[in-house]
């Protein structure tokens, strides 16, 4: 396991380098970020091809998963339809839509991966792998 104090850049290029390599063997089309608990963006891509506005999902994903410092997969089978348009509205960077995770280290949120692209169940999946890849680093693999 790195210790707490392993720069927090590197170990948000293997999630984002991760998510990549799962999305090309699926022959997806992604953009992967990765934010710390400032919601700083500190490492992100978009795939060729993966459409323009995947980075704006991507990113709320992770600010979502961040602040609620849960899945948002999981938020989304828990939040009813209309608090979801009712949150949207109040805060926009805010989606309730699988494919954001926590990064959680000693029990404490110290940042958020946000993947779009594909589907909800393949956004979630890239997600999964990226967060996979460095759970070890973090003491929660």
């Amino acid at each position: 396991m790195a210790s707490s104090n392993e720069p927090f850049l590197d170990l948000a290029r293997s999630a984002v380098d991760a998510g990549l390599g799962y999305a090309r063997d699926q022959g997806l089309r992604m953009t992967l970020l990765v934010m710390d608990i400032t919601g700083t963006v500190c490492a992100s891509a978009r795939m060729d091809g993966s459409r323009p506005i995947t980075y704006t999902i991507a990113l709320a994903k992770a600010n979502t998963a961040r602040m609620f410092e849960a899945s948002t997969g999981a938020l989304a089978e828990r939040v009813k339809p209309e608090n979801k348009i009712a949150i949207g509205q109040i805060a926009p960077d805010i989606a309730f839509l699988g494919g954001g995770v926590p990064l959680v280290r000693g029990g404490v949120v110290i940042g958020a991966i946000g993947a779009s692209g594909g589907n909800e169940q393949q956004d979630i999946e890239c997600a999964d792998v990226a967060l996979a890849a460095v759970a070890p680093r973090l003491g929660e693999g």
